[in-house]
């Protein structure tokens, strides 16, 4: 059984060899292999090149691909400034008035699919198909309606109409979630073997789950049948911090997998889950990763191993985006130890 393979029948909840390994691990890879985060967000070669010598080098079971939270704002226009050695910065919004429908409108004629870095992306995620497609499982990333508006109105502006304004936020995330379907049925000739969408914004540590379930979760359960219906055999959500309140609000949404932060203990995280979901998490990015010793990071996905024995759909995984800067011995540590996980 290849990690392929395995992902896919992990995602599917049936039994495998050992729980498969696929950490949310991009821009923390770069700067392991002497690679700027400059180069690494400009190129589509060399961001496929970093993410399968990533695959090769540590030996996990699917890798992850992403642009990054400004990925859609740029293709709709919005300035964004590439440092030599961080991540795409963006520099404007283009919704600061939620009630400006002219320019809405003038968003609504623009083509994410050819703007910005999105066909660098789609590039990059094809070239990672082509070279270990065959072998192991590669996840594409997009982000959902509500992070997607954030980048475009602003967080904090955002934040205070979803009190203030609440049906000019729902224009603006019928437009971001029209702006994600289009985009993920594009995505689809990449030849990647699932989609996962970031929305972080959604977690209950930003806004209440009442506000998720009134104005997000409708909006993601449209969203992930019309995916899966156009194609996409695995979905994904990924909402980080503490989502027990709202782990029933996001299987109804239909999703195949979601992803656990390092804040809901596995053992939680299952129980809630009752089966009816996969799960891929969960270990701390930060304490453990970035900032442990290989002799903690062995320790704490040991523990982890331990949570998971027996249940068919989890996932080894960071519980959130592994940073640069994470020595390359804590990753090779957490793989070497979770290949036994049963």
């Amino acid at each position: 059984m290849n990690g392929l393979q395995r992902t896919q029948r992990a995602f599917a909840r049936k039994s495998t060899d050992r729980a498969p390994i696929l950490p949310i691990l991009h821009s923390g890879l770069p700067p392991i292999f002497g690679v700027p985060l400059g180069d690494f967000f400009t190129s589509a070669s060399v961001m496929a090149d970093v993410i399968v010598r990533g695959y090769r080098t540590f030996g996990y079971d699917g890798v992850q691909l992403s642009l990054g939270v400004t990925g859609e704002a740029e293709a709709l226009g919005a300035h964004v400034e590439q440092p030599i050695d961080a991540g795409p910065v963006l520099r404007d919004s283009l919704l600061p008035d939620l009630d400006d429908l002219g320019a809405l409108d003038a968003l609504r004629d623009r083509d994410p699919t050819t703007g910005g870095r999105m066909p660098l992306y789609f590039e990059a995620v094809a070239r990672t198909v082509e070279a270990i497609g065959s072998e192991a499982f590669v996840l594409s990333m997009l982000r959902g309606p509500l992070l997607a508006a954030s980048q475009l109105c602003g967080v904090e502006p955002l934040l205070i109409a979803m009190l203030t304004a609440p049906e000019a936020v729902e224009r603006v995330l019928d437009f971001t979630t029209g702006v994600a379907l289009h985009l993920g049925k594009w995505l689809l000739a990449s030849g990647a073997h699932g989609l996962i969408l970031g929305e972080a914004t959604c977690s209950p540590n930003f806004i209440s789950p009442r506000m998720y379930r009134r104005l997000v979760q409708p909006r993601h359960a449209w969203l992930v049948g019309q995916l899966q219906q156009a194609g996409w055999d695995i979905v994904g959500l990924h909402i980080c911090g503490n989502i027990v309140k709202i782990v029933d609000d996001i299987i109804g949404t239909g999703v195949n997998f979601l992803d656990v932060d390092y804040q809901v203990p596995a053992s939680t995280a299952i129980e809630l889950a009752r089966d009816r979901v996969a799960l891929r998490g969960n270990v701390d990015p930060s304490s453990v990763f970035r900032f442990g010793t290989v002799a903690h990071t062995r320790e704490v996905t040991g523990t982890l191993c331990r949570d998971v024995a027996g249940h068919a759909g989890w996932v080894m995984c960071s519980g959130c985006d592994v940073p640069p800067g994470t020595p390359g011995e804590n990753i090779a540590a957490f793989v070497e130890v979770a290949k036994g996980c049963a």
